[in-house]
Order: C-alpha cells, then sequence, then structure tokens
C-alpha cells in the first residue's frame, strides 16, 4: 500500500510507464502516482486500510 500526494491510501498495482498505478483499496479504478510523490502509509492509516477492505468501519472492541 501507499498513499499519494493527495493523501489517497491504494494498492500498487504496477507500473504504468514511469508512473505508479494505484488501486483503491476496496477496489475500483486505478490511477496513476508519481514515484517520487507517494510514501508508506502510517501505521494508523494501515490499519484503517485494512478495516476497509475486511469490510468493516469500524473498530472491534
Amino acid at each position: 500500500m501507499l498513499v499519494d500526494a493527495n493523501g489517497k491510501l491504494g494498492v500498487f498495482m504496477g507500473k504504468g510507464g514511469p508512473r505508479y498505478m494505484l488501486r483503491p483499496v476496496r477496489g475500483g479504478c486505478e490511477w496513476e502516482a508519481e514515484p517520487d510523490t507517494v510514501r508508506e502509509p502510517t501505521p494508523a492509516e494501515r490499519e484503517t486500510a485494512e478495516r476497509q477492505r475486511a469490510g468493516r468501519t469500524a473498530v472491534s472492541p
């Protein structure tokens, strides 16, 4: 997973020419991101993404 310059988290799908192709965590259309503008997600961002991927929106106690 990567976070683009707009703060949007996506799953790395590969390269499209010089750019990275990212897809929303829950699926959908890919978008392009410049490699030098993406970063690794924070632990909190990663946790949120994992919950979204599992179809949950709230943390279980």
